[in-house]
């Protein structure tokens, strides 16, 4: 897989956790038992941990992108 289709699965897993984000939270609001308010909120705490995780990677792909082409831009690289 190159960089570009990993960059590319991550904003789709992104976009599919701030869905479930989403939709859980809303889930939340019409929750009528405790139970069923902590079991969605420990859902909700794991998808913002995945999220955090794919955005750190997400940036370092990215970061790792940039530094690659500043390296490759004359063909002898930049340090």
């Amino acid at each position: 897989m190159t960089r570009e289709e990993r960059i590319a699965a991550i904003q789709a897993e992104l976009a599919n956790i701030e869905r479930s984000i989403a939709e859980t939270e809303a889930r939340k609001s019409a929750a009528t038992s405790l139970d069923e308010i902590a079991r969605l909120d420990d859902e909700l705490v794991a998808l913002k941990a995945r999220r955090t995780m794919l955005q750190l990677e997400l940036a370092n792909l990215q970061a790792a992108g940039n530094e690659v082409s500043a390296l490759r831009s004359d063909g002898t690289g930049t340090r």
